[in-house]
């Protein structure tokens, strides 16, 4: 059973965790439309990194946390290097990356906070958007995982530090896996097929080799880690819809070419 639905509001496609809603938190995975960025952006291009005009970018982003009744006041952005850092924000930190990427949180790719009226918010275009909430602590964070940050455990990391940070239990956390690049679309080459199958040797089905090609399934191999944490199977959700095949609703860094914009993903407790 799906816990996320899709939203059409003020022209703005969006994905949300409607499940989560009754519980507290806003999770949501922007779409491209509804913006007013320019090709090769077009239209709801939410990144300040990308070359886009960044006058228009702050505009969708304030549409789109309009849509969630917040301003960007609240948001708090990392500064996204493939890495595997895990970084705790406060109230402090609201604002940070908001207005220009020079603020964000620096060398950091996963963000987790206990502090309502917070919206965590990071940048995608076929990276996977991990959100991890947990309704016992009333901890949520928000995971980057490329395949970089996938072969360096961050979702790992991740549950960690909110164990770390507030004792969450990690068969409390619940974790919605957002769109990304499916194993349909997501070709690797030979000498990282075999680190992948080094790295996860008893998870041959991780990686499929078919017609000369081997793809490679991040979102599988996520879950696969989450439960190996210690995560319940019926707590992880993926969204299984994949960024490279659908130009209308999303931004995809590799069927692009490279120039192209950034959904966003945003996580946060309501007061």
């Amino acid at each position: 059973m799906n816990l996320w639905t899709t939203e059409i509001r003020e022209q703005i496609t969006y994905i949300k965790m409607a499940a989560w809603e009754a519980l507290g938190v806003d999770a949501v995975f922007s779409g491209r439309p509804g913006g007013g960025s320019l090709p090769p952006y077009h239209s709801l291009n939410l990144a300040l990194h990308v070359g886009d005009e960044s006058e228009t970018v702050l505009i969708n982003r304030a549409r789109l946390l309009e849509i969630l009744g917040a301003s960007t006041r609240q948001m708090v952005c990392c500064q996204q290097v493939h890495g595997t850092r895990v970084q705790r924000a406060t109230r402090s930190d609201a604002g940070r990356g908001t207005l220009e990427q020079s603020s964000a949180i620096p060398d950091c790719d996963a963000l987790l906070t206990d502090s309502p009226g917070l919206f965590l918010a990071e940048f995608f275009a076929d990276c996977f958007p991990l959100y991890f909430f947990d309704p016992a602590r009333r901890v949520v964070a928000l995971a980057h995982a490329g395949w970089k940050g996938t072969m360096g455990r961050i979702a790992e990391k991740t549950l960690k530090e909110m164990n770390r940070c507030w004792a969450c239990r990690y068969e409390d956390v619940k974790v919605f896996i957002g769109p990304g690049i499916g194993s349909c679309c997501f070709e690797i080459q030979p000498d990282l097929a075999r680190r992948v199958a080094e790295e996860f040797p008893h998870h041959p089905q991780l990686l499929r080799r078919e017609n000369g090609r081997t793809t490679w399934d991040l979102a599988l191999t996520n879950s696969v880690i989450l439960a190996g944490m210690g995560v319940k199977p019926e707590n992880i959700q993926d969204c299984g819809l994949c960024t490279s095949c659908h130009p209308e609703l999303f931004y995809s860094y590799r069927r692009d070419g490279g120039i192209t914009g950034r959904m966003g993903a945003l996580i946060g407790l309501r007061w």
